[in-house]
């Protein structure tokens, strides 16, 4: 919750460990306001191959606190990325799908 000061600063520990503990995986700047479809704060990891995402996954499940994951893959198709192939970890939040209808 964005408005919630230490479910922020949770979420921004959060992105430091995982640049720390995870520097193979493609990891994104933290975005403190909504970006795209997403009506948080938020920020993306990448991994490349199934080991590495087993190993974040099993690790976001254990530390991820109260922050709500989206796990989705990247397709040429983002509007069922983001919908019907998309799995959350925690409170799911709705998206803005319209703008990836666009795309």
């Amino acid at each position: 919750m964005p408005s919630s000061q230490s479910e922020s600063l949770f979420a921004k520990e959060l992105h430091e460990r995982i640049r720390r503990e995870f520097p193979e995986l493609r990891i994104y700047r933290f975005w403190d306001r909504p970006v795209g479809p997403h009506p948080t704060a938020m920020f993306e990891v990448n991994t490349f191959d199934p080991h590495q995402t087993g190993a974040l996954f099993s690790w976001l499940a254990v530390n991820r606190g109260p922050c709500s994951v989206l796990i989705h893959p990247n397709t040429d198709d983002p509007y069922r990325d983001h919908t019907e192939r998309a799995i959350w970890m925690g409170r799911p939040w709705p998206l803005n799908d319209t703008i990836l209808k666009k795309i």
